[in-house]
């Protein structure tokens, strides 16, 4: 009697087991969003990406491509998923790229200072990290240290190194 319980129960769990992962959102799906929060997460140090979530409708089949979601400080992140075979390995590329702006900011004074020869501080914002989408841009605002003077400076995210190119916008 204890023995067909037993049995019973081992069947009932791997049926669940089963049904749970065929209908998306199973173990499979949780492994593939660990993974890709340690992987991609380690691409960005020193800065976290959040948990990752993958959607649980998606067919996982070679040459499959879908959008995980999650966050770095506190901002909407995006991980493009490639299945490549059908044992499951896949590939990913970031969508977003988390400029740390003290950085951002230090970097474009120096430029914009030699362009125009003078000395600028330039604030790109409040926040520690401004978390783009690659190839989109963002404004900063470039001040002349003696006098003031202001001049918006317009700034590119090339890549997921994060490479920025800027063009000082003149009124």
């Amino acid at each position: 009697m204890l023995h067909s319980k037993a049995l019973k129960l081992l069947i009932t769990m791997l049926s669940l087991t089963a049904l749970i992962t065929a209908c998306g959102g199973g173990t499979d799906q949780t492994q593939l969003e660990r993974e890709l929060q340690d992987r991609a997460g380690s691409d960005i140090l020193p800065v976290e990406l959040g948990l990752v979530d993958c959607p649980e409708d998606v067919v996982m089949t070679p040459e499959s491509v879908f959008i995980c979601n999650s966050e770095v400080a506190g901002q909407y992140y995006e991980l493009q998923v490639r299945i490549i075979d059908a044992q499951g390995q896949y590939s990913y590329a970031h969508k977003h790229y988390p400029l740390q702006l003290l950085n951002t900011e230090a970097l474009l004074a120096g430029e914009v200072a030699y362009e125009v020869g003078f000395d600028v501080m330039v604030d790109c914002g409040d926040d520690e990290y401004l978390v783009a989408p690659i190839g989109s841009t963002f404004n900063c605002v470039a001040t002349r240290v003696e006098g003031g003077a202001q001049a918006t400076i317009e700034v590119r995210l090339e890549d997921d190194q994060g490479r920025i190119v800027w063009n000082l916008v003149r009124a």
